[in-house]
């Protein structure tokens, strides 16, 4: 984190823990395809399963989440968890191709948040943006449904955007300040009872499957969430909040790709050229917050320790 701007110092395990996490985020589509699981009951699963791997993991070295920590923790788990119920409710309602098209609104939010934590859109910001978007309408071109039943799963999908976007924001000290394990284990549990009681209502069921489902449910828990948002977590310490959320554009042509292998998914032209859009978009939005960190720190005074310091707090989100 630059000592001028208070942004994120973008180092290169910061980006490499952002791209891995962005292949393990995205076996999440393939995975619930295969699982064949009802998706609140999924979402509960793989919410509650994370957090007892996870705080098992984090009660048997000692670690805890500090008090002063507990109530943005709590409301990180709810956005979380209405990211997660949102846009998985959403396949029911509109179709899969528009569904990641609104993936989009992610970056967007994210720009329009960045200004409250210092780190300002720029033209180079919103040119990916406009890529992103491009893209996702290459690879989804004609498939929108327009009746309001739709228009409701779009809607969905947007707040979803959303509700992750602002878990960054809001959860980056508690983030910053806890170890991981502790940090995602109190997120997962919390977010998983919250949406515990409206599965229930809605009559979601959580047994009857087969083998084969819980297989994909453990494979959706242990590499989509624990490896997927954990590693997306780490970067989010070390990278700015439009490079995490930019990125994500790209989990619908890995998500097709998976698929492919998985499935047997066909992979058309039309789709390869919508992934190079995104690829373009990634690498301008992720070039251009580079040049932005490395304008910052040539800018920034030196350190009142002589420029040791390697682990500043951040700032209040």
């Amino acid at each position: 984190m630059s000592a001028a701007s208070g942004q994120p110092a973008a180092g290169g395990s910061g980006y490499l823990a952002l791209f891995v996490g962005l292949f393990f985020v995205s076996t999440s589509g393939p995975f619930l395809v295969a699982a064949k699981m009802d998706a609140l009951a999924m979402v509960v699963v793989r919410m509650l399963g994370s957090a007892l791997l996870l705080l098992a993991w984090a009660r048997a070295r000692g670690l805890r989440l500090a008090g002063e920590h507990v109530a943005r923790t709590l409301l990180g788990a709810g956005l979380l968890a209405a990211h997660f119920a949102l846009w998985l409710k959403a396949f029911d309602l509109t179709d899969f191709a528009s569904n990641l098209l609104l993936l989009v609104a992610q970056p967007v939010v994210a720009a329009l948040l960045g200004a409250a934590v210092g780190e300002p859109p720029t033209r180079r910001t919103w040119a990916a943006v406009a890529l992103a978007a491009l893209g996702l309408g290459v690879i989804a071109r004609g498939d929108f449904s327009l009746g309001p039943r739709a228009l409701l799963g779009d809607g969905m999908c947007v707040l979803g955007a959303l509700a992750i976007a602002l878990f960054y924001v809001v959860t980056r000290r508690a983030r910053a300040e806890t170890p991981l394990a502790p940090f995602l284990g109190v997120v997962f549990l919390a977010g998983g009872l919250f949406v515990l009681p409206l599965a229930l209502v809605s009559g979601s069921r959580f047994g009857g499957y087969s083998a084969e489902s819980w297989a994909w449910a453990l494979a959706l828990v242990l590499v989509t969430t624990i490896g997927g948002h954990g590693l997306l977590n780490v970067a989010a310490r070390r990278v700015s909040l439009f490079s995490l959320n930019v990125v994500i554009v790209l989990e619908p042509a890995i998500g097709i790709g998976l698929g492919a292998l998985m499935f047997g998914a066909r992979v058309t032209p039309v789709q390869l050229a919508g992934g190079v859009l995104l690829a373009a978009a990634v690498w301008i939005g992720l070039l251009g917050e580079h040049r932005r960190a490395r304008s910052a720190r040539a800018t920034a005074p030196p350190a009142p320790d002589g420029g040791l310091r390697t682990h500043p707090s951040p700032p209040p989100a």
